[in-house]
């Protein structure tokens, strides 16, 4: 170092080297690839699995509302795709069933067993899609088993009073009060005052039922508008239990 006390410094260049990633990727990374999500199925539309057949599905959580879709003629007619309804579940012959009973008192009102397992529909279907549509309320569910089991009247019958009798958790819309403390109030009416049965409704709270606001009786299966064969609608109408509200 010179004595006079100035310093020198020598300039040096770096040449930065290119970055290296410690990751290896494959060239067909850098090509955009088409992927196609699943749809997504609203928790509200429960689906079906052979595997818990008969076991009852998870209780539905939050229900979604949509205008009911335009009425369809009340007739006995063939679904299209040449899938024809067994003659019980038609709108000229349905069962007369009332969906606000009871699950033990619904039972009772159903015809032999002979019937409940004849097939649904013909030809023999392993799965049926149905839907539940009123002003105040909507639900879409499947009825299927394995390949080796066709889905039967009674399959349909049970799973979608099932559906209706869930709780709905204090849910309810205003306009369904009324019908809830109805159904509550008469069911030992049409439960031959069964005290268990009457103990258990009064302690119970609403039910999805009660948000059909009356229209709890079945009237048969239609086609669903817009879509395939086996997409079914559940027609309802009015029973005499709430012709009085």
């Amino acid at each position: 170092m010179p004595s006079s006390g100035v310093f020198h410094f020598r300039m040096l260049t770096y040449r930065a080297a290119p970055v290296v990633s410690q990751f290896n990727f494959p060239s067909t990374m850098s090509h955009k690839k088409k992927v196609q999500w699943k749809p997504s199925v609203d928790e509200y539309v429960i689906q079906d699995s052979p595997k818990s057949w008969p076991s009852p599905l998870p209780t539905p959580s939050t229900p979604f509302f949509h205008p009911p879709p335009p009425p369809q003629p009340n007739q006995n007619l063939p679904l299209r795709g040449a899938l024809e309804l067994h003659r019980c579940l038609t709108p000229a012959q349905a069962l007369k069933l009332d969906f606000s009973l009871p699950s033990a008192t619904f039972r009772e009102s159903l015809p032999l067993a002979p019937l409940l397992d004849t097939s649904a529909c013909t030809p023999a279907q392993v799965e049926l899609h149905i839907l539940v549509s009123t002003p105040l309320y909507r639900i879409e569910f499947d009825v299927a088993h394995t390949p080796h089991r066709v889905v039967t009247v009674g399959d349909i019958l049970t799973r979608i009073q099932w559906y209706l009798r869930q709780y709905d958790k204090g849910r309810a819309p205003p306009e369904a009060a009324p019908y809830m403390r109805h159904r509550i109030a008469t069911v030992g009416e049409y439960c031959g005052n069964n005290r268990d049965l009457v103990k258990a409704e009064h302690e119970g709270c609403g039910r999805f039922v009660d948000h059909l606001l009356g229209l709890t009786a079945f009237a048969g299966l239609i086609p669903q508008p817009g879509r395939g064969g086996n997409y079914l609608q559940v027609e309802l109408v009015t029973p005499a239990r709430y012709t009085r509200l």
